[in-house]
C-alpha cells in the first residue's frame, strides 16, 4: 500500500501535466456527477427495466434477450473497409451483468463445435480487454511515484534499448497518441510465426527502439497494440516486476480472478470456447506476442465480471476486500483525458462513451477486444452501479456495442 498523501500529489501532478498539455481540464468531476445526477435519458428506443414487474433477474433477462437474440440471429453483416461477417453455425456467446453487486450470466448458442454450451467458467480470448489489466498496472506506478508519465519512455526502457523518440512519453502509449502504428511493422505474415517463440521479445524492443513518430507528440489518436506492448516493458523496468507477475500479484490474487491467464493450464484448456473467424470458419488459438500485453490474455464471464465490479469501486469482489490503492488506481486508470473526433473521451485504453456527445447520457466506461476468433467487451455504468462483459467466439462480432447498450437501458 502506497502512502496516501504521496499518491494523491502525484496524480495531482498528471492530471496538471495533462490539462496543459491538452488544454483542457480534466478532474473526477465526470465520473462524480455521473454517480448523483438524475437517471439518464434512454438513446434509443428498446427494452427497459420495470423495477416493479417482477424479480430483477428476470428483468435484466428480458433487456439482455430483447437485444442479444436478434444481434445473434443475423445472418451477415457488413464490416469496414468492404468486408462481410458471416455467422458460424457454431457461435454463441456469454453475456455477463452485475447490478448493484447481483450477477446474472445468460449463455447463448454454442462455446464449440460439439455443441457444449456457454457457462460463466467457460475460457475464451479477450484480445483487447488486456489493455485495461496493462493501464491498471501503469496507474498503480504512477500513483506509487515509481514512473512519471509525461517524462521520457527512455528513462524506463529496458536495458540495452535506446529510443530514437526520446520525445515518447509513457502517458502517449497509453491514450494512443503516441503515433504508434496498431502492430511492429515488421511482422512475419503468417500469425503463428507471430507468436513470442519467433518474433521475440527482443525483436520486438529493437523494433520499438526504431520507431520514429511521422509528426509532432502527442500525435492525433492512432489505436495502437505495439503502443500498449512497450508500455508494459517501461512499467516492468519502473517497477522491478515484469508484467506477467504483477498482472497476478495485483489484480487477478487480490480480486479472486483464478481463470484469467496468458497460458491457459491443461484444465483450463478443456474449458476454452472454439473460436471462429469472420467467414465462420474455426480459427486457429491465438498466439501469445512479444507484447502480450495488449492482448494476451484468456478469461471468463465470472472473472471479468469481478474486474468489472472492482471498476465501478467495489470494496469487496468475490469475498475479499479490495484496496483503496487498487480502487485509486482504476479511477485514475478511467478518467478521460482528451476528446475524440466522434465525441468519445479517451482514457488510458479505456474509453468514456457518451453516446455521440449527447449531454443527457451518462458515460459508460468501455473497451472492446477482438483476436482471430472471438469478439469481447467489457463496460461499467458508475451512475447505475453496473457493469457487463459479453463474449463471443466469432470475430468481428463487435459485441461493445451491444453491451453499452444493454448498460444504457438497465434501470
Amino acid at each position: 500500500m502506497g502512502n496516501n498523501r504521496s499518491d494523491n500529489c502525484a496524480e495531482k501532478r498528471l492530471w496538471h501535466r495533462i490539462a496543459t498539455r491538452f488544454g483542457l481540464i480534466v478532474t473526477v468531476a465526470l465520473l462524480t456527477a455521473a454517480k448523483l445526477a438524475a437517471q439518464q435519458t434512454p438513446f434509443a428506443a428498446g427494452p427497459r427495466l420495470q423495477p416493479d414487474n417482477g424479480s430483477e433477474e428476470a428483468a435484466v433477462k428480458r433487456v439482455v434477450d430483447g437485444i442479444m437474440q436478434p444481434y445473434l440471429a443475423q445472418g451477415q453483416r457488413s464490416l469496414p473497409r468492404g468486408r462481410t461477417w458471416s455467422r458460424s453455425p457454431n457461435v454463441g456467446a456469454i453475456v455477463a451483468v452485475s447490478l448493484h453487486g447481483h450477477r446474472y450470466f445468460f449463455p447463448y448458442g454454442k462455446a464449440t463445435n460439439a455443441g457444449a454450451p456457454f457457462t460463466s467458467d467457460t475460457l475464451l480470448e479477450i484480445g483487447s480487454c488486456t489493455k485495461t489489466f496493462t493501464t491498471t498496472l501503469f496507474a498503480l506506478a504512477i500513483n506509487r511515484n515509481q514512473i512519471a508519465p509525461d517524462a521520457s519512455a527512455q528513462k524506463y526502457m529496458p536495458e540495452g534499448y535506446t529510443l530514437q523518440a526520446q520525445q515518447l512519453t509513457p502517458l502517449e502509449l497509453a491514450d494512443f497518441t503516441s503515433g504508434m502504428p496498431d502492430d511492429p511493422t515488421n511482422l512475419p505474415r503468417l500469425l503463428e510465426r507471430r507468436s513470442i517463440d519467433y518474433y521475440t521479445v527482443n525483436d520486438f524492443l529493437t523494433w520499438g527502439s526504431r520507431y520514429e513518430p511521422t509528426s509532432q507528440l502527442p500525435a492525433p489518436y492512432r489505436y495502437s497494440n505495439a503502443g500498449i506492448g512497450l508500455l508494459s516493458y517501461l512499467v516492468a523496468t519502473a517497477t522491478g516486476k515484469n508484467w506477467e507477475d504483477q498482472v497476478n500479484s495485483e489484480i487477478l490474487q487480490p480480486l479472486g480472478m483464478a481463470d484469467t491467464t496468458l497460458r491457459p493450464t491443461p484444465e483450463q484448456q478443456k474449458r476454452l470456447a472454439q473460436g471462429h473467424n469472420r467467414a465462420g470458419q474455426d480459427a486457429p488459438r491465438w498466439p501469445v506476442f512479444a507484447w502480450y500485453a495488449a492482448g494476451g490474455l484468456r478469461s471468463t464471464a465470472q472473472d471479468m465480471i469481478s474486474f468489472g465490479e472492482a471498476y465501478l469501486g467495489h470494496q469487496e469482489v468475490n469475498g475479499k476486500p479490495v484496496s483503496a490503492e487498487l480502487i485509486e488506481a482504476m479511477q485514475l486508470a478511467q478518467k478521460p483525458i482528451f476528446t475524440m473526433p466522434n465525441g468519445n473521451k479517451q482514457a488510458m485504453a479505456w474509453v468514456n462513451n457518451i453516446g455521440g456527445g449527447n449531454p443527457n447520457l451518462h458515460p459508460v466506461i468501455m473497451k472492446n477486444g477482438g483476436t482471430a476468433g472471438f469478439g469481447t467487451g467489457i463496460a461499467i455504468n458508475p451512475t447505475k452501479d453496473a457493469a457487463i462483459f459479453i463474449g463471443m467466439n466469432q470475430a468481428g462480432a463487435q459485441p461493445i456495442a451491444k453491451g453499452v447498450e444493454i448498460l444504457r437501458h438497465l434501470p
